[in-house]
């Protein structure tokens, strides 16, 4: 990130620039179509279409009924729309890019099986001392934790701090948690596929929903056999499992206890609140090791506690 960012606060640049590249999509999506061999017969669909059975096609589009062309007319406009499909396919955030995307989603399925997880990432830009950093103008990174006034204006005037701090955070969990490129196996176990669109929330910032496939998973097929031939062992562990997902605790105690906790840890003049503390690092480990005749004697490392009175706020939060 640079220290001039006259372009990052600005707040139609970013909205300018993303509509060029649309258009630069669209004109090369143009180009090949009007070089192929049928522009011919796009060229006499769009002269000789009827706009009456187009827009009752567009009408039942819109109300999700599955339309079937019943003649040549409706033919003919199902052809059009496939036809401005394909040259729209490259022009991002179009409708044609979001069909594609559910296309090869339901490759993924066909080719691999049922995705495993459904993960989403929401990351707390204002919250995190990486994006204030990459939203303001000071070169020397520092994480301390401002005022949530200033901490909201930084992000507010610089999307694409929040942008490019929201690409980094989905890529350190695609390397770190799903062990993709990394060299070890992900936190849901080795990963085989993975499928991520972005979307725009609420506050108009991002979030991220993943598709997630494990590999040597069992398919929903093979677990409804493995249930049905009364495979007792398999049924316990998968009951387990399923009662293990849906469970609402702390490691200290109850939400009614830790809440109270919370509060008053709130009238002491030393509180921080949790999710704006930076983590404390694991002490170094300390090994008092000695070699005698090649066997190595046995050593003592220092094991690191973690304050649950922190972890359990932040979880209540």
């Amino acid at each position: 990130m640079y220290y001039d960012k006259r372009f990052q606060f600005e707040p139609s640049f970013s909205i300018i620039a993303f509509n060029v590249e649309q258009m630069k999509h669209s004109n090369d999506g143009g180009f090949i179509t009007t070089h192929c061999k049928k522009i011919n017969n796009i060229a006499d669909r769009i002269r000789n279409i009827d706009s009456k059975v187009l827009d009752d096609m567009y009408t039942r589009f819109k109300n999700k009924e599955h339309v079937v062309p019943a003649n040549e007319r409706e033919k003919s406009c199902l052809q059009l729309i496939n036809d401005v499909d394909a040259a729209a396919s490259r022009v991002q955030g179009s409708v044609t890019s979001k069909k594609h995307m559910r296309n090869e989603i339901w490759s993924l399925i066909n080719k691999i099986g049922s995705p495993s997880w459904f993960i989403t990432i929401s990351p707390a830009d204002v919250n995190h001392t990486i994006c204030l950093y990459f939203a303001d103008v000071d070169q020397e990174y520092k994480p301390e934790i401002q005022d949530k006034k200033l901490r909201e204006h930084l992000i507010k005037q610089n999307p694409v701090a929040a942008a490019r701090f929201f690409d980094f955070m989905v890529q350190a969990f695609i390397k770190h948690v799903l062990g993709v490129g990394s060299g070890h196996d992900g936190l849901y176990g080795k990963t085989e596929a993975y499928y991520g669109t972005v979307e725009q929330q609420g506050r108009l910032t991002l979030h991220l929903h993943l598709l997630l496939w494990i590999k040597s998973s069992l398919s929903p097929q093979e677990i409804r056999d493995r249930i049905l031939k009364h495979d007792s062992d398999f049924i316990k562990s998968l009951i387990s499992y399923l009662e293990s997902c849906y469970v609402g605790e702390f490691d200290t105690g109850t939400s009614a206890s830790i809440n109270e906790q919370i509060i008053l840890n709130k009238t002491k003049p030393d509180y921080k609140d949790p999710t704006l503390t930076m983590p404390t690092p694991p002490p170094v480990a300390v090994c008092s090791c000695s070699t005698n005749k090649g066997i190595k004697g046995n050593g003592s490392t220092a094991v690191h506690t973690r304050p649950a009175c922190l972890v359990d706020g932040v979880t209540l939060k």
